[in-house]
């Protein structure tokens, strides 16, 4: 059985089983088995504890990193020298918008393997919804400090593109309530 896979894998050029499986996974042949392993259970972990797809993971750290570099720059602009405590509080800040999605996921995940239809229907529902309120409102706080942070490097006061938002916004809610009000008089 040996020699059959021996030849058939020569069909294909691999001169042996390890040049095979060194095909297969390249990232033996750099030594880099470790990172890889490493990212492997890190998805997997963001994905079943967390309820985060990779992309949406992906998507919260490049945010995350923005804010923190926006806010070296703009500390920088104010002479505020970089400070390992000031950085932590990055970490804290993160440690408690991932507790939050862990026990909004935890929640979700325990109404959906009930089989009462209360639970597993309007409870999978209600904790969807509250997921995607955290997830929204995670976006619009690191927008809003990225904004602030822009503003202070660009030598601006820290809320004048935060007001130049806040005044889109009701402007687009007023006209919303004119068209709504309209669609309702008719």
């Amino acid at each position: 059985m040996i020699r059959f896979f021996s030849k058939f894998l020569n069909t294909y050029g691999y001169e042996n089983m390890s040049d095979f499986l060194l095909s297969v996974a390249p990232s033996f042949k750099y030594g880099l088995q470790v990172p890889a392993v490493s990212l492997s259970a890190l998805s997997a972990f963001v994905t079943q504890w967390l309820g985060l797809s990779p992309f949406l993971a992906l998507a919260m750290l490049v945010t995350i990193f923005a804010e923190m570099r926006t806010g070296i720059r703009a500390s920088r602009r104010q002479g505020i020298p970089f400070e390992s405590f000031r950085f932590s509080r990055c970490i804290i800040k993160l440690f408690i918008w991932l507790t939050l999605i862990y026990v909004i996921h935890a929640f979700y995940r325990e109404c959906q393997s009930q089989t009462d239809f209360l639970f597993n229907t309007v409870g999978v529902l209600f904790f969807c919804v509250v997921k995607f309120f955290v997830m929204t409102w995670f976006c619009i706080e690191h927008l809003t400090s990225i904004l602030e942070n822009l503003a202070v490097i660009d030598g601006r006061p820290k809320d004048e593109l935060i007001n130049k938002v806040s005044t889109l916004w009701n402007e687009l809610a007023d006209q919303i309530k004119k068209k709504t009000k309209h669609e309702a008089d008719k």
